[in-house]
């Protein structure tokens, strides 16, 4: 079994501030789960990603952002490496293409549905 090199996390946190779908502590939320990550689990801080809709965040989490650096974090995957992904905000379910059934997605603040 190959021992944990690095531990990389994406956090991604939407309030969708002034929009008629506003929720209030998904910002929280991943702030809470940055500092548990880097203080409790061993995660260097430039290792996390954050990606949230609060003023002056240094990247907005709309679906090509989040896609961006979640294939970033995996492309600089090894082998015995930790990989997290934590998200706060809306989240939907949409109609399969065979209609029988739906699958679920995440709603970045452009509303770019992202799935599976």
């Amino acid at each position: 079994m190959a021992s944990v090199k690095k531990r990389m996390a994406v956090l991604v946190g939407c309030n969708y501030f002034n929009t008629q779908y506003e929720l209030h502590g998904c910002i929280n939320d991943v702030c809470a789960m940055q500092k548990l990550l880097t203080s409790r689990f061993g995660f260097v801080s430039n290792h996390v990603q954050v990606l949230t809709d609060e003023p002056n965040s240094a990247v907005t989490p709309t679906g090509a952002n989040i896609k961006a650096a979640l294939n970033r974090m995996i492309d600089q995957a090894e082998a015995g490496d930790v990989l997290f992904f934590h998200y706060s905000g809306h989240g939907t379910r949409i109609p399969l293409k065979n209609h029988l059934g739906q699958d679920e997605a995440i709603v970045p603040v452009d509303f770019n549905l992202i799935t599976a």
